[in-house]
Formats: structure tokens, C-alpha cells, sequence
């Protein structure tokens, strides 16, 4: 496989990043990146190109695994119940989108990845100001506050 020049750095920036990231900053990755294959699985779902669309849709629901796999299944609070739920239902999603070639599925997925990326990003922001100012952080975890009501079915 040829890779163009910047590749190899590439890769060595992004596993710099997932060695040294905590584990809201490892969801956030992990969100990225399946936004990233839900983008290509929309495009070849569009083109009608079901090879691609397969593999993308399969990286999709690699990375929703992995990110059921992060939750603390030890710990059954509101939060880990609602984001299980929601991961569950992204991959219903992606699937039936796949079996439909229903691209709109795959794009309201999409929205739903940002939103939930939006609020792991809010807490690490003010993990870090709180940091900052020396005071002790609070929680890894954001409240639950009813996170997930609005995507699940």
C-alpha cells in the first residue's frame, strides 16, 4: 500500500494523542473518527458504491463498539445506562441505513456523534480551566441530565 509522504507522521501525531489522552479525550478520537467513516459511508451510499460503503459502515460500528467498551459498565449510573442506549441505537441506525441505503439515517447519526462530542469537549474544557486555576477537578463524567432522551427512539 502507498501512503503519501506525511502518512507516517500523521499516524505518529494521532497515536501520541491516543496514548496520552484521557478517557473523555479518547471519546472525543473515537467520535472523530467514526464522523470521519460516517462521512464516506454517506458519500458512497450517495454513488451507490456498496464495497465502500460496507467497509466504511463497518469502521462506523467498530468504533461505537469500542466506545461501549469505554463505558464503566461497573458503575450502572444514568450516564453509562443513557450513553449504552445511545450507542445501541447508532448501530441499529448504520445498519438499517446500510440495508436501506438511507444516507439521511447515516447523517442524523452524524449530528447526534457531534453533539455528544460537543459535550465530552465542553467537559474537557472545563476539566482543564478548573485545572488551571488549581482547583480539584470534578468527576471524569458529566451529568447524565436526561443526555440521550432526544436520540433514542
Amino acid at each position: 500500500m502507498i501512503q503519501h509522504p506525511g502518512a507516517a507522521q500523521s499516524d505518529q501525531y494521532l497515536l501520541q494523542r491516543i496514548i496520552g489522552a484521557t478517557s473523555e479525550q479518547l471519546c472525543v478520537l473515537l467520535i472523530e473518527g467514526a464522523q470521519k467513516f460516517l462521512l464516506q459511508a454517506i458519500a458512497a451510499t450517495k454513488e451507490r458504491n456498496i464495497a465502500d460503503k460496507a467497509r466504511f459502515i463497518n469502521r462506523v460500528s467498530a468504533i461505537i463498539e469500542e466506545l461501549t467498551v469505554q463505558l464503566n459498565h461497573d458503575e450502572e449510573n444514568e450516564l453509562v445506562i443513557n450513553l449504552s442506549r445511545i450507542y445501541e441505537w447508532w448501530m441499529n441506525q448504520i445498519f438499517e441505513a446500510s440495508r436501506d441505503n438511507d444516507f439521511g439515517k447515516l447523517e442524523k447519526v452524524y449530528e447526534q456523534m457531534a453533539s455528544i462530542k460537543a459535550t465530552w469537549e465542553e467537559l474537557i474544557h472545563k476539566q482543564a480551566l478548573e485545572a488551571a486555576q488549581g482547583a480539584r477537578p470534578q468527576a471524569p463524567m458529566p451529568s447524565a441530565g436526561g443526555l440521550g432522551a432526544e436520540f433514542i427512539g
